[in-house]
């Protein structure tokens, strides 16, 4: 059967490549783009609605937006929140206008738009809810917590999302992609968007890592068209995807397997570490 797919971001990266992979399996899409003329041609067929949108909107702009896009196929079976942008930068150095603008855009547009989209789906009784984390949503690093710091955020929305709208026969996935070789960094690379460095973090690891930005963009080893690949096969339950429990992460990317072990494995060591200061600090059974 046919899936309808809400894409934002779907002109570059990640959105773009998704989308290509949905058209390619019978599926139909809706291009949620910013800029109209940067649509590649790619998606300009009559199995794609392209339809300008913003992250900026506030949520009764979303609210009539969102009937748009039911309306463009008569139903939309996967939203995929994706869109979004990294600000780097030590926390001392990140400036209070420039982390609002991060929220808003990688946090509270894709509320806004779960918000506007939910009535619809539970009218519907069906439907799946992808919102896009990363590596950086499951450990943070060295000029980059602002970013890291909306994933983690996003993390814990979806986990509350995915068990509330159960009842609903709906479901929430996040995914957790690591470094693919897509342009997401190039904004940083350019000077677009990471704070003006402090000369006290030199040869620490803060500007240490902003050197590896610049070595990670364009030698990222993760694939986008593998990638989305299993997005697609989470959502259909086919290829490597097919059989599986469908867990509520979707990590894609080496690195990410990596990171997901080390954490898992830190969590473990934390537990035991202090487990007698934990279980010291509750009232005696029965109390």
């Amino acid at each position: 059967m046919s899936r309808v797919w809400h894409i934002s971001g779907a002109n570059t990266g990640f959105g773009l490549e998704l989308a290509l992979k949905a058209l390619s399996e019978g599926d139909r899409v809706i291009a949620a783009v910013r800029t109209l003329s940067k649509v590649p041609d790619s998606l300009n067929r009559d199995d794609v609605k392209i339809l300008q949108f913003d992250l900026s909107w506030s949520q009764g702009e979303m609210n009539e937006y969102a009937k748009k896009a039911f309306a463009a196929f008569g139903q939309l079976d996967v939203l995929v929140n994706n869109a979004a942008y990294s600000y780097m930068g030590a926390i001392e150095e990140s400036e209070d206008a420039a982390v609002k603008a991060q929220y808003d855009i990688n946090v509270f547009a894709p509320l806004r738009l779960i918000r506007a989209v939910l009535p619809h789906l539970r009218d519907q009784g069906s439907g799946t809810i992808i919102n896009f984390s990363s590596v950086g949503g499951l450990m943070s690093g060295p000029a980059n917590g602002i970013y890291c710091s909306t994933k983690f955020a996003l993390e814990g929305l979806t986990q509350a999302l995915a068990a509330e709208i159960a009842p609903f026969g709906l479901k929430a996935l996040v995914v957790e992609p690591g470094y693919f070789r897509t342009s997401f960094l190039s904004a940083v690379t350019s000077g677009t968007n990471i704070a003006p460095a402090l000369d006290v973090y030199e040869g620490t690891p803060a500007h240490d890592a902003r050197k590896a930005f610049f070595a990670y963009d364009g030698n990222q080893r993760g694939n986008p068209v593998e990638g989305v690949k299993r997005i697609w096969e989470y959502v259909a339950d086919e290829g490597l995807l097919k059989g599986k429990e469908k867990l509520g992460k979707l990590p894609l990317g080496s690195d990410t397997g990596s990171v997901l072990r080390l954490v898992a494995k830190d969590l473990e060591h934390t537990a035991d570490m202090y487990e007698e200061v934990w279980k010291s600090t509750d009232f005696p059974e029965g109390q």
